[in-house]
């Protein structure tokens, strides 16, 4: 989910200050301070996991353990980048594939651009759209994101829609669902059963207990006024986009942008192979997907770049590179120290600057020894 966040006041003990105790009294404080219902942390390497704690309740009456699974949003986009070097080293589907090369009635504006640059945020697609409140099928999903009525955003704008048309676009050209090239090649590879679509009323799935609040304030920038939805069931995901596409003829059970569920080990493991690469991914390509030569101030390939301001803060190095998800999450890779930070909660308020939150927890986490 783009857009900036607006904080709200502090509530309860800790506050989010930044800078203030360790890691875990940071997942207690996101639990006592309301602003999630259960958190997870957890710092590792490659190698092995060093640190990992949770707080607060899965479900009431149940407590949150680092076995939970959350729903990941948007970083199901970490694992569609994946896929896209892993097809892209098979030469099923280059990243130099020009969009007009598998979509000819693509806008001439959109056409031109590869499928790099939709996983760079680079197309000039905005940056998010209620699906669901202007498109009725999958046809008219595809129309929406071809026909160029929501192309002209500046360069490097963060971007669902680009994840989502690389998504379609990939399940055009293999003629596979996307959920299942991501198992065959991805999930299965590197032992991640655990992180599935929507895996439903499951005991050890957290609960989501956010509305879509937000998606409906950035409707009303676009001049829409929609409904917000209530949250979702167990199980299924937070996001109003990917719940609607779920449900239409023709579309399987995850988009290219939200959809996965998993735990936090599970979000180790797969960014042990993009800090050391070999199970699936190729060395060479990874360095080239993060490279800074390849351009972009705020985007590797399926990465964000470290800022200050940003969900990294000042406690990781200029060099490192994450993402983070609306649900409350965040998975960050100090390349340096070949260091992994990762943080799933399940946030109460769609309006709530978690940020903060993140920032605290990485400058506690990277003290640890």
């Amino acid at each position: 989910m783009p857009g900036n966040l607006h904080p709200s006041p502090a509530r309860g003990r800790g506050a989010g200050g930044e800078g203030s105790g360790g890691p875990a009294v940071v997942l207690t404080d996101l639990v006592e301070s309301g602003v999630a219902t259960a958190a997870v942390g957890l710092v590792g390497t490659p190698e092995s996991i060093l640190w990992t704690a949770a707080a607060g309740e899965a479900r009431p009456g149940v407590p949150a353990t680092p076995e939970t699974r959350f729903d990941y949003a948007s970083l199901t986009k970490l694992f569609t980048a994946s896929l896209a070097l892993v097809l892209d080293a098979e030469g099923t589907l280059p990243l130099s594939t020009r969009i007009r090369e598998v979509w000819p009635e693509a806008d001439p504006r959109l056409g031109r651009r590869t499928l790099e640059e939709l996983l760079r945020h680079r197309s000039g697609l905005q940056g998010w759209a209620p699906l669901y409140h202007l498109c009725r099928t999958r046809e008219e999903v595809l129309a929406l994101l071809l026909g160029g009525t929501r192309l002209g955003a500046r360069a490097e704008t963060y971007s669902d829609l680009d994840y989502l048309l690389w998504g379609m676009t990939a399940e055009r050209v293999t003629g596979g669902p996307l959920a299942e090239l991501l198992r065959t090649r991805v999930l299965d590879p590197l032992g991640l059963a655990a992180v599935e679509p929507a895996p439903g009323d499951r005991t050890d799935v957290a609960r989501s207990p956010m509305d879509t609040g937000k998606e409906a304030d950035l409707a009303a920038q676009q001049g829409l006024a929609i409904a917000t939805l209530p949250p979702p069931a167990v199980g299924e995901p937070q996001d109003g986009n990917v719940r609607f596409l779920a449900g239409l003829p023709g579309w399987g059970p995850l988009a290219g942008h939200a959809g996965l569920f998993g735990r936090a080990r599970d979000l180790q493991a797969l960014a042990a192979e993009w800090l050391a690469p070999g199970r699936v991914l190729e060395p060479v390509r990874v360095a080239a997907a993060l490279s800074a030569g390849a351009g972009g101030r705020s985007f590797a390939l399926g990465w964000w770049r470290r800022t200050l301001r940003g969900s990294a803060g000042p406690a990781l190095p200029p060099s490192s590179v994450g993402h983070t998800g609306f649900a409350g999450n965040s998975l960050w890779i100090d390349r340096e120290r070949r260091r992994i930070y990762v943080l799933l909660a399940a946030r109460i308020d769609p309006r709530y600057d978690m940020n903060r939150w993140r920032r605290r927890f990485h400058a506690g986490a990277a003290a640890l020894k």
